[in-house]
């Protein structure tokens, strides 16, 4: 595999994360107004804040599994650029660049990186607030 291939391999998964990182960003946005909506209603039963703190769970793990996909995306094709540098083909700056800054060939993590995870907990407490505050 070459360079260019492996360049293309990481913007088409890239790109694909990207569109689940929108779809993620959207159900964010719904937790977000569930949320607000408990908080108006100050007669929800109880089934629908635990409901809505599930929903809430599982957008926050959307985002850590989006996280750790695009960071395994990186240390995968960092470690193919590796591999083609190896067989004693020149490689561009780009691909020694993201050699350098990324731990190459480490297997998928749901460990977000310091600002990923301060969002994702943010968020978690904007969404589940709301439902378990009273007004």
């Amino acid at each position: 595999m070459t360079e260019l291939q492996l360049w293309d391999n990481y913007w088409l998964a890239s790109g694909s994360n990207g569109m689940w990182f929108l779809a993620l960003s959207f159900l964010a946005w719904v937790g977000l107004r569930i949320g607000q909506n408990i908080y108006n209603n100050a007669e929800t039963p109880i089934v629908m804040r635990v409901a809505g703190s599930i929903f809430a769970i599982f957008v926050a793990y959307g985002f850590l599994i989006n996280f750790g996909a695009s960071e395994w995306n990186a240390n995968g094709i960092a470690n193919g650029m590796a591999y083609v540098e190896s067989t004693g083909e020149a490689i561009s700056p780009y691909a020694s660049e993201l050699i350098a800054n990324t731990n190459k060939g480490a297997a998928f993590n749901l460990i977000p990186t310091i600002p990923g995870g301060l969002f994702v907990l943010s968020l978690l407490i904007m969404q589940m607030l709301p439902m378990w505050m009273k007004k």
